[in-house]
């Protein structure tokens, strides 16, 4: 076990690191236009190089989970800084297509190889508050996707190179590489306990193959429903409601600010009242009420109300609290966890790209309509999964 501040500042590399993770997630389609310049294609090629993320994620995250689990934490941790690092410097030299898709897998590499080091890492460090620790991930993710629109608005008000934006995430990604070196990680076999430190709350067994399953498919549902609004609501607002482009995409930092908001929330709120089960379930359903206002109101002052309303609910932390909570039915495949539900939540990054920018070209509510349907299968995975962990597991205990 790690002392706490060692716990703190591997968290707080952690942490750092997340906020670059959300800025390259969407680094591409925020500057979509000096891409599509540089290849000399339109915003359906752009969302080509966009879906080698999910494509990089998807090959790597399983055996990186598993892999987590038999050498440790912190090489995985530095497997993803690095490929983050190879993205950036890449595509400032890169002006063939295929070769910028996969530098786009680098992304989805360094997200799989960073989130199956970091994930298990930070309820290691904090096994009585896992869900609170997994949580406030999401607010340093928010962090990034509120920064870099207002980046992105300062080079174009300036007409910058975005090449020198890049480079400065390298150099970030630098010092927080060597600010981690020295640290030590706790044992990969520590347990998730509740604050009183009951770690044996079972009094039935969990079901992989059926419970499990579901939890890892809510890995894909639970990341579809922000990653369409994430990715795809300025160009939404702005090819098919009006907007112009500069509000449309200011509304990812209104969006992202939001989620801030709601993550510090939901932080507070797993810690002293209600536990992740229950959140799986009434995040996903607010989620449906709001993008069904939205589709039947497609207007730019809906677009304002579904980026502060889905930052609230869909980006609020519930796909870190479907990880605790399948993290708590299976604690001693921690990594395994990490790599089965993350490698589901890639996929959505090659889904997305590719499906969206059509059903939006054709019909702007298509789009909406998909991440209706997806909200509400989440909804639907999160009640199966409650009325089997109520049978499992001593609510009392947790």
């Amino acid at each position: 076990m790690t002392n706490n501040v060692n716990s703190y500042s591997i968290a707080g590399s952690i942490y750092a690191n997340y906020i670059i993770q959300s800025i390259a997630l969407i680094v591409i389609m925020q500057f979509s236009a000096e891409i599509s310049k540089q290849f000399g294609t339109d915003l359906i090629g752009v969302g080509y190089i966009a879906s080698g993320i999910g494509f990089g994620k998807i090959f790597l995250m399983f055996i990186g989970g598993i892999l987590s689990d038999i050498f440790g934490r912190k090489p995985f941790i530095y497997l993803g800084m690095c490929c983050y690092i190879i993205f950036f410097i890449g595509l400032l030299f890169c002006h063939d297509i295929e070769t910028a898709f996969y530098l786009a897998m680098f992304i989805g590499a360094g997200n799989s190889f960073l989130d199956t080091g970091s994930m298990p890492a930070l309820t290691e460090c904090f096994p009585r508050s896992a869900g609170t620790a997994s949580v406030l991930i999401k607010a340093f993710i928010s962090i990034g996707t509120l920064v870099l629109p207002f980046i992105v608005t300062v080079f174009h008000i300036y007409q910058l190179w975005y090449g020198y934006a890049f480079i400065g995430f390298v150099v970030y990604l630098l010092i927080n590489l060597l600010f981690l070196l020295p640290r030590t990680f706790p044992s990969s076999n520590t347990v998730i306990c509740s604050d009183k430190g009951e770690s044996n709350y079972f009094i039935g067994k969990p079901n992989f193959w059926f419970e499990g399953i579901c939890l890892i498919i809510m890995g894909f549902t639970t990341t579809a429903t922000f990653v369409i609004i994430l990715q795809w609501l300025p160009a939404i607002a702005e090819k098919g409601i009006g907007m112009d482009e500069i509000s449309s995409k200011q509304l990812i930092s209104y969006y992202s600010t939001a989620s801030i908001i709601s993550v510090f929330s939901t932080a507070y709120i797993v810690k002293k009242f209600v536990k992740p089960i229950y959140c799986i379930i009434i995040l996903p359903l607010l989620s449906v009420v709001i993008l069904s206002l939205f589709l039947m109101n497609l207007t730019p002052a809906m677009s304002f109300f579904v980026a502060i309303g889905m930052g609230l609910t869909a980006a609020g932390g519930v796909l870190q609290l479907t990880l605790v909570v399948m993290q708590q039915l299976f604690p001693d495949r921690k990594g395994l966890a990490v790599g089965t539900m993350y490698t589901l939540s890639g996929l959505s990054f090659v889904v997305i790209p590719l499906v969206i920018p059509k059903l939006a070209v054709t019909n702007v509510s298509y789009a909406i309509l998909v991440d209706l349907i997806i909200a509400l299968c989440s909804v639907i995975l999160g009640v199966i999964v409650y009325s089997r962990f109520k049978k499992v597991v001593d609510m009392n205990k947790i």
